[in-house]
Formats: structure tokens, sequence, C-alpha cells
């Protein structure tokens, strides 16, 4: 019992653990993501202001040198070193202008100014062995007629530094005509730009990082590029399949935060977040382990596990403390249960001293046993007495089945043939068929009592009893009707009655004639024709009320007719739908019956009926009587 809790406690707990650990997770993770791509936008943020505001001092230099007057009155020079001396962010800035063709010769000329320590520093671009026409920010620049950026770049023979250009054309008006004068630069170092990004830190690992829209590398995570004269793709850095998936998504501008499986093996799982920079269409990233999410998790997991532990060695000691208090008496009981359930109802209930539950467990199993030696002996007595009774309900349904008439040929007759059918819904039933030979004439009767079982059957008996009492007279069948109704109404307390079809069949002449007491209408079965209900009703089902006139009718059958008698057993059947079979279905089963044998009729009839119910439950008694003129 003991090891089953601890089972059971050990169970709940690592589901426990197991289920807070899987959440903590989940959460970690969820908020972590959130976080790191609110820093990612925060510093693409952070990156856009500088690039903003290095883009605004070459736009507003075009501007001022398109304003001849303001250039002849300040000169060149002291324009852009003011400008350089009050940007820090700014590493240099040039006015490269459009070569001129004076008939022999071209004119080139580009004046550049950088930093230099706190000095600013002069060279002329033009000089030989360096074409600034030819550079992208000059091309860019004329070309798309207005300001962009380069992409990174080592400017060998101009600043001699790693940096991004941003260039902007201006133009001089000829005419009326703007025409191209030059371009106007700013230079980024892009030493300045990586030292903001390096600041960037997301727990201990994290790391961020930018590459170009061409995948040109600003920085990227262990790989210095400051100090280098060339520019390194990022492509030909990173191999990883699925970080270049990634790389692949910050070149075409998207955003968003992914893992991947690391870099190298001491990497296992990592996770990107990336953002564009609207400005120069470059993609920032910050890159960080994802094992240091769960660091925290890890730690409170194993004190989780160290309560547990203690929990379960205190939960062990408790449930040996108890097993010896409760345990051991509750299997006492329970051995003696198992004997009392094999059947030794005397078997010694153990006793205990103690006031609590186990006492009066004990004391409840022992008038348990008690009541259940009372209830074996009542059931052995109720057993007997149902089998009993059930005895005599099979003598009594034999009896009923004998109290009607046999099948078959009728004796001292060839002109009729008859078969009748009673299938009772309990083992004794209701209903009744007659059939009796007085003389020249045929008495024959089929009735249904009110109720069922035994009884039904009594009053059953009475009617068939008092039916052949009046036929031994030879009365009509209304005169029979009328005394029948007369004897069961007498002393009638339970209000039982009995509906019940009477007919009279001359041997000689084939006259019919019926009184019909509330039942079912027979049906005459022709050869060729479809089935004729024998009409009228002549009053009501004897039994119901005293003093009641009956009357009758006629009718001449020919040789070969068939007389179907039933009662509302077969007509009222339901399915397990609660559909009754009704008197339409027995009209088409009996269309295709007319020219066959009495029981044939009966057989192919009780076939149709319990195809139809489908083995739904009997309801009420089942009763045919079938006669065929020869």
């Amino acid at each position: 019992m003991g090891f089953y809790l601890l089972s059971v406690g050990f169970l709940v707990l690592f589901a426990i653990l197991y289920y807070n650990y899987r959440i903590s997770r989940d959460l970690a993770l969820s908020d972590a993501k959130n976080d790191v791509m609110k820093l990612t936008e925060l510093t693409v943020a952070r990156i856009e202001n500088v690039l903003n505001a290095v883009e605004n001092i070459p736009t507003n230099l075009a501007s001022v040198i398109e304003n001849r007057d303001t250039i002849r009155f300040v000169g060149t020079r002291v324009v852009i070193e003011e400008v350089l001396r009050n940007n820090s962010l700014i590493f240099g800035a040039s006015i490269a202008y459009a070569p001129r063709y004076d008939g022999l010769d071209t004119q080139y000329f580009a004046p550049y100014y950088y930093m230099s320590d706190d000095s600013v520093v002069y060279k002329n671009l033009a000089e030989e062995g360096y074409n600034y026409t030819l550079q992208p920010w000059f091309t860019a620049a004329r070309e798309l007629g207005k300001g962009s950026w380069t992409e990174p770049y080592y400017d060998t023979g101009g600043g001699e530094v790693l940096m991004a250009t941003y260039s902007v054309p201006f133009y001089r008006n000829e005419n009326g005509k703007r025409i191209f004068n030059g371009v106007v630069t700013a230079d980024l170092s892009l030493e300045g730009l990586q030292n903001l990004i390096y600041s960037v830190k997301f727990f201990d690992s994290g790391k961020g990082f930018m590459i170009s829209s061409r995948g040109n590398v600003v920085t990227w995570p262990d790989f210095d590029s400051i100090g280098h004269k060339n520019v390194y793709n990022i492509f030909d850095i990173v191999n990883d399949p699925e970080t270049l998936v990634i790389l692949d998504r910050m070149v075409n501008g998207e955003s968003g935060v992914v893992a991947v499986a690391g870099r190298d093996s001491q990497h296992r799982n990592e996770w990107i977040s990336y953002a564009r920079v609207p400005s120069n269409s470059w993609s920032l990233g910050i890159i960080f382990k994802e094992n240091e999410l769960y660091e925290n998790i890890h730690i409170t997991s194993m004190k989780l596990i160290a309560i547990g532990v203690a929990g379960f060695i205190i939960l062990g000691f408790l449930i040996l403390l108890i097993s010896k208090r409760f345990v051991r008496p509750i299997e006492k009981l329970a051995t003696a249960s198992r004997k009392i359930g094999e059947g030794q109802f005397d078997v010694p209930i153990p006793s205990f001293r103690s006031n609590d539950e186990i006492s009066e467990l004990g004391l409840a199993f022992r008038k348990m046993q008690t009541q259940l030696r009372e209830y074996i002996r009542n059931l052995k007595e109720t057993t007997a007495q149902k089998e009993r009774i059930e005895s005599e309900l099979e003598i009594a349904s034999e009896i009923q089945q004998q109290m009607l008439p046999e099948a078959g040929l009728l004796l001292h007759s060839d002109k009729v043939n008859y078969y009748g059918l009673l299938k009772p819904a309990r083992r004794i039933g209701g209903d009744l068929y007659d059939i009796i030979i007085q003389g020249k004439q045929l008495y024959f009767a089929i009735g249904d009592v009110s109720g069922k079982g035994i009884p039904a059957a009594l009053f059953m008996a009475k009617t068939l009893t008092l039916f052949r009492a009046k036929v031994s007279k030879q009365l009509p069948p209304e005169q029979i009707a009328w005394e029948i109704n007369r004897d069961l109404s007498l002393h009638n307390l339970q209000s039982m009655f009995v509906t019940c079809f009477i007919g009279q069949l001359s041997m000689d002449t084939a006259e019919l004639i019926y009184c019909n007491a509330g039942h079912n209408q027979p049906y005459i079965l022709s050869e060729g024709k479809k089935p004729q209900k024998l009409s009228g009703l002549h009053g009501i089902p004897p039994g119901s009320l005293e003093e009641t006139e009956y009357g009758f009718e006629k009718i001449t059958l020919n040789a070969g007719d068939t007389i179907f008698m039933f009662t509302d057993g077969i007509s009222e059947a339901e399915d397990r739908n609660k559909e009754l079979y009704g008197e339409d279905r027995l009209e088409k089963t009996l269309s295709g019956n007319t020219d066959l044998e009495p029981k044939v009729i009966s057989g192919n009839v009780l076939r149709n009926l319990e195809s139809f119910t489908s083995g739904a439950e009997q309801a009420d008694d089942i009763t045919m009587l079938i006669l065929r003129l020869l």
C-alpha cells in the first residue's frame, strides 16, 4: 500500500515539475523573443537617427552650393570644415564637380576634407590615380538624380578607411535648364557604426551584427573587420544552411525572430532577431544562445526536485507509520471479506479496541455479514418460489393451448379446412379461438380479452367455456353474443371485456351468419381477387355493459374462399421505431396468399410480421384463425 502511495505521489510530483518546467520554458522563450525584437527595433531606430543626421549634411551642402552667392561669400573650405568640426559622426566630405571641357583639356576638381586626429586634412580627389567620376558614390548620384548610400567599401586613395558614403547631386542653371554640376558627399566611418552595434547586449552571449542589402559585412560576431582593407561578404563567411536562409531573408528586407541550429558545435541552439534599416536597406541582427534563457529555470527546477526528494522521504516515513496503524487492520478486514465472498458467511470478523474509523468499519462488516446471511436465505426462498410460479405458469400455458382446438381437417367434414395459432406475449395470454360442428352447422369464434397475463387467461377460459355452452344449444351468433355478454357482466368487478367475432357456417349452403362484437373485421380471400373485409359491427365487446343488443349479417361463400380472422396483436405490432404494422401491410401480405392452405397463409403472415418488427419485443398476443372452404 505504501509503495502504491509513493508511486502515485512520485508521478504527481513529476507531472507538476514537468508541467512547470515546460510552461516556464515557453514563457521565457516568448518573453525573450518579444524583448530581443524590441531591442532590435530600438537599435535600428538609433542607427536610423545616425544615418539621417549624416544624410542631412550633403543634402544641405548641395542646396548651399547651388546658391552661388553663399559659396562666394563664405568659401567652400570654410563650409566643409564647419560641417566636419560640428558633426563627429562624419569622417569626411567632398564636393566633386563634374568634368568641364575648355576645348583643349578636361578640368577635374574634387576637394575632399576629412578628419585626422583633431585637424581637418585637405585632399584633391582629382589627383592622378583616382578617378572619382567612376566611383559608385559619384555615378549613383548622377544616374539616380537623388541622394543614395553606397555599399560598405575601403576608400583607397581617399579616406583610406572602411566607410559608407551618402552622395547627393547638385546642379547649375543654364538657360533655364538644370545641368548636372557634381556630387556632394558625406562619409560615415564604419568604425563608429560598428562600435554602436557592438554595444548592443542581450543576455551574456547576445551580440549585434549588420549586413548591407548585398550581404556585405558591416560587423559579424567573432569576426573583426575593423582595420581590414577589404570588405567581406557574409555569404562567403557563413556555411551553415539554416543561417544562410535567415541571412537571405535579411538581405531581402524581411524582419522576424527565428531559431537556428548553431554556428558551430559550441553554439547548440541560437536565435536571431533581425530588422531592416529603412535609410539604406541594410539589415540589423541580434544573435543569442537559447540555453541562456533556461539557466534560471534549470536552477529553479533543481531546487524543486531537491524539495520533492526531501518530501518523498518524509512522506515515506509517514506512510510507514500510517500503514501500521490503519492498513494492517484493513488488510485483515479484506481477508475476511474475501472469505465471505467465497461463501464462508460464518467466518469471524476481527474486532478492534480503538474507537476510531477502523473500529466502526469492523462493526459495519459484522452487520453486513448478518444482513448478507439473511439476504441469502431470503434469496433462496424467493428463487424457489419463483421457480414454482414459473413451473405453474408453464403448466397453465400448456393447459391453455390444450383448451384450443387442434389444427387440421375437421372430423366428419370434407368441406372445410382450418388452421389456428395463438402466440401469447407472456407465458399465458388472453386471446382465444374455437371451432365446433353442430350437425350441419359449423360454429367458430375468435376473441381478444382486455389486459394480459393470468387475469386475461382466466377471463379467456371463462369466455371459451360460455361459447361452447351456447353453441351446444345451437343458438344463432347474435344470441350467443348476447348471452355471453350477460354472463360475463355478472360480478365483473374488474370491468374486463372481450372483443369477439362469432360465425355460423352452413355446411350445405355455404351461407355464413356472423356477429362482430367490437373485434377486428376478418377478410374474405378469393382466388384472383383482393382481400375483402367482412363489414359491420353489431355490438360492443361482451362484458362491457349488461343488457346490450347484438345484430348480425349474412353472406354466401364459394368453394375455395378463405376466412382470415385475427386479433389486434398483428395489426398493432410495432417495430423498433414504434411504427405500427397496420392493416394495409396485412392486406398486402394476404393478397399473395388467396389460393394457399390455411397453415401456409398463417406461416407467411407470421414471417412477414416478424421481419417488420425486426426483433422488437412482442407487446400483445398474436392470434389467427383461418377457415378455407374445400
